[in-house]
């Protein structure tokens, strides 16, 4: 099967092909535009600007495609935890998550919505399950689909970067499989932490990407709470388009722990030049939502809509 995977991210918009099979996954092809593509207005100037450069990447790629995938950044995004499992009946799940969206983002409606419902690692203070939940309004999906019409396929599923990312690790790092990933995402506003192993989230937070000093404090402090938890991260993994080496310099020094740059393309298997696989060493830390988006790894999952 080959997978088409889109990153909507807030600098470009990434793209990867790959052939998925029970052997593992083959890169074919990667690439991105210039300039990112606002997905609250599509039809702006710049945002018309990306789409035509992505139209040109896309038909580069010479390879009939028959699964698209989606991935969103944590702007368009939203999250949040819940009591329950999977087995709860959905009109609990959607009283909670209609509490949710009054609470937290009133000037939507629940039906505006569409919800990716997981397992959670961390039980509540009373040892009970525990939901999370990633949602995206609908309107920024149809707006995809519509910036998308040139692939001719319906998306297969549609995520979020941190998920898909977590996917490339447990794809990637096989031999950290006993261990807690920690992965942290620095991009210009916000910077996504989660711990996860097995493909289970087990803590996700959001900061706001401050100067390095008070951004690494606030990382220390919650990786310190995690600990708390009894969370201890064995494998620490650094990705993001405003990720740097003078950050994770003073990651290292300051938390007198051991982070590298994320490796997306470790394991997977590459059917291109010298030049491709030298971009591939380059940008692997881009190109962590798009490897994950290319797995399967998310039908563990429940998709809602209300």
């Amino acid at each position: 099967m080959v997978s088409l995977s889109i990153f909507f991210s807030s600098d470009k918009v990434y793209c990867g092909l790959f052939q998925r099979t029970i052997k593992g996954i083959s890169l074919l092809d990667l690439a991105s535009t210039l300039d990112p593509i606002d997905l609250d207005d599509i039809d702006s100037d710049d945002s018309k600007k990306a789409t035509n450069q992505l139209n040109r990447t896309l038909k580069q790629f010479d390879t009939n495609v028959s699964e698209l995938n989606i991935i969103l950044d944590n702007e368009d995004s939203f999250w949040t935890v819940i009591p329950g499992n999977l087995d709860t009946p959905n009109e609990d799940i959607k009283d909670l998550l209609e509490l949710e969206i009054k609470n937290n983002v009133k000037s939507f409606n629940l039906n505006d919505f569409e919800f990716r419902i997981f397992p959670y690692g961390l039980t509540d203070e009373e040892d009970n399950e525990q939901l999370f939940v990633i949602y995206f309004r609908k309107e920024i999906i149809d707006n995809c689909k519509k910036v998308l019409e040139i692939v001719g396929l319906e998306p297969n599923y549609v995520i979020t970067s941190q998920l898909a990312s977590q996917n490339t690790i447990e794809y990637n790092y096989p031999d950290s499989s006993h261990l807690y990933s920690l992965l942290i995402n620095k991009e210009e506003e916000f910077c996504d932490i989660t711990i996860s192993t097995d493909n289970k989230t087990y803590y996700y937070n959001l900061l706001k990407s401050e100067e390095d000093e008070i951004l690494i404090s606030n990382i220390i402090d919650l990786i310190n709470e995690a600990k708390n938890d009894g969370i201890n991260p064995g494998n620490l993994l650094l990705s993001g388009s405003k990720l740097t080496k003078g950050f994770i310099d003073k990651l290292n020094s300051e938390s007198t722990l051991s982070f590298s740059r994320i490796h997306s393309f470790r394991l997977v298997r590459a059917k291109v030049d010298k030049r491709m696989k030298d971009y591939c060493i380059r940008t692997a830390h881009l190109y962590s939502p798009v490897v994950g988006g290319s797995l399967k790894g998310f039908d563990s999952g429940r998709i809602f809509e209300f």
